[in-house]
């Protein structure tokens, strides 16, 4: 049990121990939430601080159930009844942010980097690794084993089968053999071929096209996962991310890969899971997650993979903020947040009203040319005393390099000398061995020095020379030894001819010193220069490292520049995307009163909400001493500059409207609730009127209910209206107009599909694989959707008048429903209120019906908020009805041109469609707009039930209470509450009235109750406690028996000063009392006043 579980229940367990004497008056204060009032109606109020708070309710209300869980009666199971569906309504929201980009533009590092984790989602450098959606999310789990946790849900065994057929007819020719096209994964047949392969690994060409789609249904290992759901846990990202990889990555192999698997003669292949997949769940313990948000990592949107494109065209709608991600260095250049991912996507925002969902993330701006960059951004000023710098510094390396450079010849020079003089060395010691054997020895020459290892390995056969020259006869030399003979012939022949005077002892000696003291200089003028070369070197490297210190500083500028320049360029193109949107479809709607300059909303503010970011993933990670392998990127200083860290903030800021909404709506039903559980427990059911009076105040008060009930029922009529009104101006009205313009298209758009290519057309293999899919096909050029080509027109027209029904008029509409209850609301009690006091009726209860007022209020103002966000989501709904019917109506022409082959099959395909859409096109529009009709109509009626069905529920909870506080109840005279019951009244006002302080705390985290419950009512602990106090002398404050509103016998006199009544906030429990403070005259006066604003209050004169 928590600590404020264990607060309440202390404070419940002392009061309900005490049991009061039925004859006592049961007149109890009314608890007041003052501090969680403040909590629901602060405005500035951070998420958190309301999360705070309802974490709190939802504590409060266990302590309230378990106390009411004593009582068993009819009344209690509504009262817990209402309690366990509040608790249902504290659920969080989740935030879903849709990341799209092409293949490349680099959004699984830029996720990666999000959540702060080096590999989560699959990245590959050499291919497109994000072959299914993921989503990530945050994880809950407090097992360490379970850090990371992973979902992976696969299709179902229909759905992969009528893709199977679909694939199975692209792979395959006419005559039933795989097409030749297969290897080439740009073709229909390569892409059918890829993904088949993929799942099927070990079938052959021959076994593809031979197998039937049962036979490949029937496979064990694609019938143990189609429908199923594997899940992966584990502690370490490492080890996670490679379980998760087998799964989501796409195998594809590179040229080189294939050449190594064909040399080990590794023909067996893993079977590939992402065709198989709906969608990937991550669990992980990010902070940019922790608010709630959801990110959702879809594959490229021009992706090779058909299957990963329809997964990431059809989940788009299921996002609530959706991020674009293209490289910085194509953004601007495509146009990229202008063009928006194309027309028909745009046009789908528009009609969602989510433009304001868009953000835009420019990637790897660490990707960068300093000479494009100045050249382009004019930053040549701001970085030229740079550039001089790094020109200088360079000159100095180059200078340093190259006197470095003629340091090692020089070095080389002296190392040759050494190397010459050990061989001279070695040469004399030889013969000043053969002098001290008593041999005659000569100085030896420059060449016979240059051969010193020669004559010195020849020195003692020379002396045996006769013994060998005497079996010449049987001794075969190699060209070696024959080499060594002529060359030591040629020696005896040099010498004879200049051999010189022998050598004495002392002329060898002497020259071994000459050449001893030769290569001890040679080596330390050797290492004089290696010295200075070290010097060099450091010099060098140090140059070079102020060298890149002034590159990463020009980095800095230009990846600055370009990113400011990025920011505002697309802004602007975004903006006037927007623009050119609104204009066309102006110009559709009423082309003789368009005016191109009129603006039809304020672009500018268009541009600056926006939000952009310039981001480095790679910068970020390394910053955060993540990628060990890659070296530096320079230009970044600090993780701010790789603006990783802003889009983490931003991240978590998508989630707090959400929040906020979520929170204010529990704590307003929280403080309604609670302050309908008061008003009934401080009633003791009597009322202290006479049966004349209960019954004529009885009587006002159920007319005046009933024009309240009548007030609601007209505001919500009132409002269905005005929603269908505008509904027939914006959007009904218009469908005739929009269905002309559309027949009027229909024949030119079909024959565009088949014109010539260079007019847009399509060759006759796409045709047909656009037809095969009835109507929608993606291959590398883009995607192919006849069906959405045709229904343009018609929601061009209509969007306008769509984005005003829903993105203005509408909400415009529910705020004034919310006014208009709020002010029969306020009308009410005010009727209420005249009469109460003309009456004598209790105004402590008039008080407290006065505080409900606001909570009623939120109330609607929560309705209002929800059946917009209702609205909404249907309203996308039907807004996507269009495609659905002309996809319907086509599907006969798609059949017949699939059924088409042979010579002139690509004709008669083209005559076949041109039939079918002339024939069709009024038809199938006219459907088109009858169904988006009858979706809206749908929604319309679900409003209705929905804004009639909480209507009543907010009339009955006032009802209850205005019944509760003005009417009583009619019970027999002498009649005296069950003892049971009476004890639960005071136990559940102890708990709300203690709450209290909880709210206060979050609202004010320095304040410390001066007085908490310290142990059980009763207890030896607790009695002697107070009694050695008294009989210490001690001053002891005037107590007041919280369930009695009485004096305590035992307590001492009263002052006057105590006489006041005390407000209920101002004063502390001890002991199960109320305990008022001691008050000088300040506090006094303070009390006065509070006494004079607030009803709620117990009077120690016993007046009630």
């Amino acid at each position: 049990m928590t600590q404020s579980e264990d607060y309440y229940g202390d404070i419940a367990n002392q009061y309900f121990q005490q049991e009061p004497t039925p004859d006592e008056d049961e007149t109890l204060p009314i608890p007041q939430n003052e501090y969680l009032s403040c909590l629901t109606a602060a405005k500035d109020a951070a998420p958190e601080v309301l999360e705070a708070g309802v974490q709190e309710g939802v504590k409060l209300l266990d302590v309230l159930k378990s106390s009411m869980a004593e009582v068993n009666s009819e009344e209690m199971a509504e009262w817990v009844t209402d309690l366990e569906k509040l608790q249902k309504e504290s659920k969080s929201t989740r935030t879903v942010v849709g990341v799209v980009g092409n293949t490349g533009a680099g959004k699984s590092s830029v996720i990666n980097a999000l959540l702060d984790e080096e590999r989560l989602v699959p990245t590959n450098c050499m291919r497109a690794c994000t072959a299914v959606v993921t989503e990530i999310s945050w994880n809950d789990s407090e097992d360490l084993r379970h850090k990371y946790r992973a979902e992976i849900e696969f299709i179902k065994p229909e759905e992969w089968q009528q893709e199977l057929e679909t694939l199975h007819r692209d792979l395959l020719d006419s005559t039933g053999d795989v097409s030749r096209d297969c290897t080439n994964p740009d073709t229909e047949a390569g892409i059918a071929y890829a993904k088949i392969k993929a799942v099927y690994p070990h079938r052959t060409r021959e076994t593809i096209a031979t197998s039937t789609i049962e036979s490949f249904m029937q496979e064990k290992e694609v019938k143990q996962v189609l429908g199923k759901i594997r899940r992966v846990n584990e502690e370490l990202p490492n080890i996670f991310y490679k379980q998760l990889q087998h799964y989501v990555d796409s195998k594809e192999k590179t040229a080189a890969e294939k050449e190594k698997l064909k040399r080990e003669k590794k023909s067996v292949r893993e079977m590939e899971f992402w065709p198989l997949i709906k969608v990937v769940r991550i669990f992980c313990k990010s902070a940019a997650l922790s608010t709630g948000a959801v990110i959702v990592d879809l594959p490229g949107v021009q992706d090779s993979n058909t299957a990963r494109a329809s997964v990431a065209q059809g989940y788009m709608k299921q996002c609530t903020g959706l991020w674009i991600v293209a490289p910085i260095t194509r953004a601007v250049d495509d146009k990229a947040a202008k063009s928006l991912l194309g027309d028909q996507f745009k046009r789908q925002l528009k009609y969602d009203g989510q433009f304001s969902s868009v953000s835009f993330i420019c990637s790897k701006t660490d990707d960068i040319s300093i000479t494009e960059a100045a050249d382009s951004l004019n930053l040549g000023p701001k970085i030229q005393d740079d550039f001089d710098e790094r020109k200088r510094l360079d000159a100095e390396r180059l200078a340093a390099k190259k006197s470095m450079d003629k340091l090692r010849e020089e070095k080389s020079v002296f190392e040759e000398i050494i190397e010459r003089s050990d061989s001279q060395i070695e040469t004399w010691e030889d013969l000043q061995n053969d002098c001290k054997d008593e041999d005659t020895v000569y100085a030896p020459t420059e060449k016979s020095n240059k051969r010193k290892h020669v004559g010195k390995t020849s020195k003692k056969p020379r002396k045996k020379r006769p013994n060998l020259e005497s079996d010449d006869s049987d001794f075969i030399v190699s060209d070696d030894a024959e080499s060594v003979g002529q060359s030591s012939d040629e020696d005896e022949a040099e010498s004879e001819t200049d051999r010189g005077d022998p050598l004495t002892m002392e002329q060898i000696e002497e020259k071994l010193g000459q050449l001893k003291q030769q290569k001890k200089s040679a080596r330390r003028n050797k290492s004089e220069l290696e010295t200075q070369i070290r010097e060099k070197k450091k010099l060098v490297g140090e140059l070079r490292a102020e060298q890149d210190k002034v590159t990463a500083q020009m980095n800095a500028i230009c990846i600055s520049g370009r990113n400011k320049y990025s920011k505002g360029a697309i802004q602007q193109d975004f903006a006037a995307g927007i623009r050119e949107l609104d204009q066309e479809n102006a110009e559709e709607e009423d082309e003789e009163n368009f005016n191109p300059e009129e603006e039809l909303r304020d672009y500018d503010e268009v541009a600056r909400s926006l939000p952009v970011f310039c981001v480095s993933s790679k910068a970020y990670q390394k910053l955060c001493g993540r990628l060990q392998k890659d070296s530096a990127v320079p230009g970044f200083q600090s993780a701010e500059e790789t603006e990783i860290p802003q889009l983490q903030a931003h991240c978590r800021k998508l989630t707090e409207a959400g929040r906020v909404v979520t929170c204010r709506t529990f704590l307003n039903k929280l403080v309604q609730l609670l302050g309908s559980l008061g008003i009934w427990a401080t009633t003791e059911g009597r009322s202290r009127l006479t049966d004349d009076e209960r019954n004529d105040e009885a009587g006002f008060l159920k007319e005046r209910l009933r024009d309240l009930e009548q007030g609601f029922e007209h505001a919500v009529t009132t409002c269905l209206k005005e929603i269908a009104s505008v509904l027939t101006q914006e959007v009904y009205n218009k469908f005739e107009l929009a269905e002309s313009h559309a027949t009027d298209a229909a024949i030119p758009t079909s024959e565009k599909w088949g014109a010539h290519r260079e007019l847009g057309g399509l060759v006759w293999a796409s045709y047909k694989a656009v037809c095969r899919r009835n109507g929608v096909f993606t291959n590398a050029k883009g995607t192919h959707d006849f069906n959405s080509q045709l229904t343009e027109p018609l929601q061009k027209y209509l969007a306008s008048g769509w984005e005003a029904t829903f993105v203005r008029r509408t909400p415009r509409v529910l705020q004034q429903f919310h006014k208009d209850c709020s002010a029969l609301v306020r009308a009410f009690h005010n009727a209420i209120h005249v009469r109460a006091i003309s009456s004598g009726v209790s105004l402590r209860g008039l008080h407290a019906l006065s505080q409900q007022l606001s909570a009623w209020e939120n109330a609607f103002h929560a309705l209002s908020l929800d059946l917009n966000h209702s609205i909404q989501e249907k309203q996308k709904d039907a807004s996507r009805q269009f495609v659905p019917v002309i996809s319907n109506c086509m599907i006969q022409a798609y059949a017949v041109c699939v059924e088409e082959s042979g010579p002139g099959s690509f004709k008669r395909m083209k005559s076949a469609m041109y039939a079918h859409v002339h024939g069709e096109r009024s038809n199938m529009f006219s459907e088109a707009t009858d169904n988006v009709k009858y979706h809206l109509d749908d929604m319309r009626k679900g409003v209705q039930d929905y804004m009639e069905t909480r209507a009543d529920q907010i009339y009955m909870a006032m009802q209850k209470d205005y019944m509760t506080v003005m009417g009583g109840q009619n019970l027999p005279k002498g009649y005296v509450m069950p003892k049971e019951e009476r004890a639960l009244r005071r136990q559940l006002i102890s708990i709300i009235e203690a709450s209290d302080d909880t709210f206060r705390k979050i609202l004010e985290p320095d304040y410390q109750p001066e007085n908490l419950v310290n142990g059980d009512a009763g207890s030896p602990n607790a009695t002697a406690g107070a009694e050695d106090a008294e009989d210490a002398g001690s001053a002891t404050p005037r107590q007041i028996d919280f369930h009695r509103g009485s004096p305590n016998p035992e307590s001492p006199a009263v002052s006057a000063a105590e006489a006041l009544p005390i407000p209920v906030h101002r004063m502390g429990i001890e002991n199960g009392v109320l305990t008022p403070p001691e008050m000088n005259d300040d506090d006094f006066l303070q009390a006065s006043i509070e006494y004079e604003s607030a009803d709620s209050v117990i009077d120690v004169r016993d007046e009630v």
